[in-house]
């Protein structure tokens, strides 16, 4: 009965380090958000106790009426069919990828099973050496047949308490070691990520169906230990267990650094996007500044030259063809000066002014359809800065769509900035090749080659508006892509 209680226990207590594993590490289904946790539990508890347990399990694996284990390599079915039956749970009461998930449940098992490997050889020593010791006492009639049983159910007893403690605090150290390293949810890595992080389990896994296949083999009356036949192996499992557990840690951690660098990558491109930005900004309103002075200066000249023809035109009494044409030209002139002033754009910020303007300048070269409706949010707390990078990175990426769409069919921009409440929404429109529009895991993926030095558009503006407690979406439908960004504000009093 002892038995089947240390077992129970046993069984709650990994499943409990399932949980542990899986907190903050994958997300329950909607629908299973207050029993998921609860459900899971239950069933690797149930799963694991009816398969170590269950006389009908061991008659279909082993073959034997008997249910007798006659060799280990049988043990290898057991664990294949707790992993499935874990896997299928988790699949059911868990989003995402079922990658991630097969990942996540090889992680724990390869923990688990690389513990025990850890402990086995340590504790079968002891073991062996305490009951030589006990046979060597009643041998020399120190202790009573009686008292031998005894010690021996004692031993058999406190020999499992300990082993599975030891084990059990053996994987929540590991596990916690992993969790350290955690950068959000399994189901933020790549796919080539989880390949990456996967190749530890895989090879874990690997080691421990390879040691139970060797473990033992009954042949005829007597039993074939790998440890009787390979003294060796007392150290080798072991130290190849601990090898497994710690580069199931560093691996995480490697990659982890990986992904703080790519991050750290990721904001210096988007600083010296930001640089850029800035500078091309710079020398748009230097080129207006410049085209104003120059305007002040052409009509200083203009004006100097219209009282000239005015005055020859009072002495001479009468107006003359020559004259009437040189006021013309003068006044065309002024008329062409003054319009390359003209700001198509006006938000009433000077900074998303110079942009739009300066992006439907590109779009005119371009033949591209640019129009829209954008007011600066001047009554919340938003920087003219952080919406010049939405609009720059937001308008490039559209012409960039814009230039790709088949010739012959209508190429468009529209934008609308606005706001509701605390909330500005920046809404833009353009039409492009719904074919070329490539996404993965819910994010847009660049189409161009280099992939470290594009693609940054999207990031970027992700960064601004999560700054401002934002959101950034979009939707491609009938060859036309959508993006609405959403940031929230501080009403100025």
């Amino acid at each position: 009965m002892a038995e089947y209680v240390l077992d129970l226990m046993e069984c709650l207590v990994k499943a409990g380090l399932l949980l542990f594993l899986c907190k903050d590490n994958i997300i329950l289904k909607e629908k299973y958000r207050s029993t998921g946790k609860i459900l899971f539990f239950l069933q690797a508890v149930v799963i694991s106790y009816w398969i170590s347990h269950s006389a009908w399990v061991d008659r279909v694996i082993y073959r034997d009426a008997e249910g007798a284990v006659n060799n280990s390599a049988y043990s290898v079915v057991k664990l294949a069919v707790v992993v499935c039956c874990s896997f299928i749970a988790m699949d059911i009461l868990y989003v995402g990828r079922r990658l991630a998930k097969l990942y996540l449940l090889l992680v724990f098992y390869m923990v688990l099973e690389m513990a025990r490997l850890a402990f086995y050889s340590g504790w079968s020593l002891v073991i062996m050496g305490y009951m030589e010791h006990l046979t060597r006492q009643i041998m020399s009639k120190k202790i009573e047949p009686e008292h031998f049983m005894e010690l021996t159910a004692n031993l058999q007893i406190y020999s499992f308490v300990f082993f599975a403690v030891g084990c059990s605090t053996l994987i929540y150290i590991v596990l916690r070691c992993y969790r350290r390293y955690m950068n959000g949810t399994v189901e933020e890595i790549s796919r080539q990520g989880i390949w990456f992080l996967m190749l530890t389990p895989i090879v874990g896994m690997s080691f421990d169906v390879a040691w139970r296949i060797i473990f033992y083999r009954q042949q005829g009356t007597e039993i074939d230990f790998l440890y009787e036949r390979h003294g060796s192996m007392y150290l080798v499992v072991p130290v190849t267990a601990v090898l497994c557990l710690m580069c199931t840690i560093f691996s995480r951690k490697i990659y982890s650094e990986l992904m703080e660098a790519e991050e750290q990558k990721s904001n210096l491109l988007f600083y010296k996007q930001q640089l850029s930005d800035m500078t091309a900004h710079v020398k748009d309103m230097e080129q207006l500044y410049d085209g104003v002075r120059g305007m002040r200066h052409d009509i200083n000249n203009y004006v100097a030259d219209m009282e000239q023809l005015l005055q020859m035109s009072t002495e001479s009494g009468q107006l003359s063809e020559d004259v009437r044409k040189e006021a013309g030209q003068y006044l065309r002139s002024m008329q062409q000066a003054a319009s390359e002033l003209f700001l198509q754009f006006s938000t009433g910020n000077p900074v998303t002014d110079v942009i739009l303007n300066r992006k439907g300048l590109v779009c005119a070269q371009e033949q591209i359809t640019l129009e829209g409706d954008l007011i600066y949010p001047v009554q919340l707390a938003i920087e003219a800065f952080d919406i010049g990078i939405l609009l720059n990175n937001a308008l490039d990426n559209a012409i960039e769509a814009c230039r790709r769409v088949a010739e012959g069919q209508k190429r468009f921009i529209r934008f609308r900035g606005y706001v509701k409440g605390r909330m500005f929404f920046l809404v833009v429109e353009n039409s492009c090749d719904e074919k070329s529009v490539r996404s993965e895991h819910g994010r847009l993926r660049t189409t161009k080659p280099d992939a470290d030095a594009h693609g940054l558009g999207m990031n970027n503006m992700r960064s601004c508006v999560e700054k401002y407690y934002g959101t950034m979406q979009y939707e491609v439908k009938e060859n036309c892509f959508v993006l609405t960004l959403m940031m929230q504000g501080n009403e100025r009093l």
